[in-house]
């Protein structure tokens, strides 16, 4: 029989974001490698209920579980939180049956400190050993909103066009590729039914540029943002001081 996976997206906004294309890239990757995979959107599937049954019932058939949810501030959001109680409560209701289970999760934050992701993946974790299902590992993705306007391989052909001297490909390039390489290393070591090596998930362990770079960018990019809707000469305002 074909082995299974339930992808479990956790971001609201959907195909837009980098939880989708991250993990949508890992799932190419497994069905590549011949596994079947069932995709539930959290917040699309347990606003149904017909579907939440569908959900339960697919992680009751895999044999690896695939979760992919933004961070928020240091934290995951709320449903993926309440997605994780509801898989507790089905095991805990006897709707899941005792079998080797496999549970790979994505956390990604807008931050460029990759570490912000840890406390999230410590819960992951527990989760899993709560529910008797084998924790094999978490990616830790820093400044990932790259991610969500380019898919791992789109982005990998555009920097390649770079000239090597380009500061970019230090920014970009070498984390890019470093990720596209923890990926496909995790998708074989999963498929295989192993779990992922800690040293191979250290090297994602990261900041690809230097803070103030980054921070010198998004205050540039405020100005602009603002200019496009016409509010350049409203930015110091404060409208709810009297």
């Amino acid at each position: 029989m074909s082995r299974q996976l339930t992808f479990l997206m956790c971001s609201p906004r959907g195909d837009k974001s980098a939880s989708h294309s991250i993990g949508s890239y890992l799932v190419s990757l497994f069905e590549e490698k011949g596994i079947v995979v069932k995709t539930f959107g959290a917040y699309r599937t347990l606003k149904n209920q017909e579907k939440t049954e569908e959900m339960i019932k697919s992680v009751n058939d895999s044999d690896i579980i695939l979760i992919s949810s933004p961070l928020y501030i240091d934290q995951a959001p709320y449903m993926t939180i309440k997605l994780m109680d509801i898989i507790s409560e089905a095991f805990q209701q006897g709707k899941l049956s005792n079998k080797t289970r496999h549970l790979f999760a994505i956390s990604n934050a807008g931050f460029l400190e990759y570490y912000h992701n840890n406390i999230t993946l410590k819960i992951y974790e527990q989760f899993a050993k709560q529910n008797d299902i084998i924790w094999a590992g978490g990616l830790p993705i820093g400044a990932a909103g790259t991610y969500a306007q380019y898919p791992i391989p789109e982005f990998l052909k555009m920097l390649e066009q770079l000239p090597e001297e380009d500061p970019r490909n230090e920014i970009y390039t070498k984390p890019t590729k470093i990720l596209d390489s923890v990926i496909r290393s995790s998708v074989n070591h999963l498929s295989k039914g192993e779990i992922v090596p800690r040293d191979e998930l250290k090297k994602l362990e990261f900041i690809p540029m230097p803070l103030e770079s980054y921070v010198n960018g998004a205050n540039n990019g405020w100005p602009q943002a603002a200019e496009e809707f016409g509010a350049k000469d409203k930015l110091r305002d404060k409208p709810y001081e009297r």
